[in-house]
């Protein structure tokens, strides 16, 4: 009796260890509220496959990787350098997204001053918005220095100084954001001084709205893969799936084509890669940065619960042994 009370006990502080072990892996997962992953520090994405060819045959004829990404990311060994400065939390308005997010996405740099001088004429400015379109959005806004895609060293300066990662706090706001955008979209196309002057804003759907987004400062919060799912759940994705914390988009161009994303620890995309309907990769960009340090970490605590079974079974038969020369 006394030797199973001793072996259950081993057993339970055996479980124990081991559960607070796999807990600091796995508590992550099931947070209740999502936190900022970004760290201080410089990655840089690798162009690591690229079949000219297949993309023609399969994405567009007459596009290459330079329509989604900057610089020469149409070049097998080009490489793209990301520096984080900082971030800071925030909370926006209507029009703060509309200006931030959206007009930069949708039209070049020297039309929107332009831009939103004729829609201050007509009574669209930031106070009238704000109070059509009531929801706030917490958020973090990430700070960056890009240095697009190119062959060569890396100029000393970057090509954008001060790009903007943005992480909505809440999933959930996603689809408020985009309704918002689409309902002023439809008053502002209305309004005959804005339509006359040639400027069009598109109405979105959801697929639309999170390929624009992609490419226009999408980061997620951590856990990135439980937030990954409920901002595609959400926005109710026809075309986009969730396995983890890699977001598979189907598209149609010339065939049709997966783009698989990954998105590592710090929320930020760390691999893009475009496939064929055989599952052939086309096109994949990588972080030189790995998760090995995660992996390091999973090794490591393998090797402790490995080396605190070893003990336990090993003090067991020691005990069982003395038990027996008695």
């Amino acid at each position: 009796m006394l030797r199973n009370k001793k072996i259950v006990k081993l057993n339970m502080v055996y479980f124990f260890v081991l559960g607070i072990l796999l807990m600091s892996i796995s508590s992550s997962v099931f947070a209740a509220n999502y936190e900022i992953g970004l760290t201080k520090g410089t990655d840089v994405l690798i162009v690591n496959q690229y079949n000219e060819t297949a993309w023609k045959n399969t994405v567009n004829t007459s596009s290459s990787p330079n329509n989604w990404f900057e610089g020469e990311a149409d070049t097998l060994g080009a490489q793209s350098k990301i520096m984080i400065k900082g971030w800071n939390s925030i909370t926006w308005g209507t029009y703060d997204v509309f200006v931030s997010l959206f007009l930069p996405a949708l039209f070049e740099s020297q039309e929107i001053f332009s831009l939103l001088m004729l829609m201050g004429s007509q009574g669209y400015n930031k106070t009238t918005i704000n109070n059509n379109y009531t929801n706030s959005y917490d958020l973090w806004i990430g700070l960056t220095a890009v240095w697009n895609f190119t062959v060569g060293d890396f100029k000393e300066d970057p090509s954008d100084a001060n790009d903007p990662i943005l992480i909505f706090q809440n999933p959930t706001d996603i689809d408020d954001i985009l309704n918002d955008y689409n309902n002023l979209s439809t008053v502002l196309n209305n309004n005959p001084v804005i339509f006359s002057s040639g400027y069009s804003f598109p109405i979105l759907d959801s697929d639309e709205f999170l390929w624009l987004f992609i490419f226009n400062g999408l980061a997620l919060g951590t856990p990135s893969g439980s937030y990954l799912e409920n901002m595609i759940n959400t926005l109710n994705c026809k075309n986009a799936t969730v396995n983890k914390n890699i977001l598979i988009i189907d598209r149609v161009g010339e065939t049709n084509y997966t783009v698989e994303i990954t998105y590592g620890s710090e929320g930020t995309m760390s691999s893009f890669v475009v496939k064929d309907i055989s599952d052939n990769i086309i096109y994949q960009i990588v972080s030189r940065n790995s998760e090995w340090i995660f992996f390091t970490v999973v090794i490591i605590l393998a090797i402790c619960i490995g080396g605190l079974s070893a003990y336990l079974i090993f003090r067991r038969r020691k005990i069982n042994r003395f038990r027996n020369k008695k």
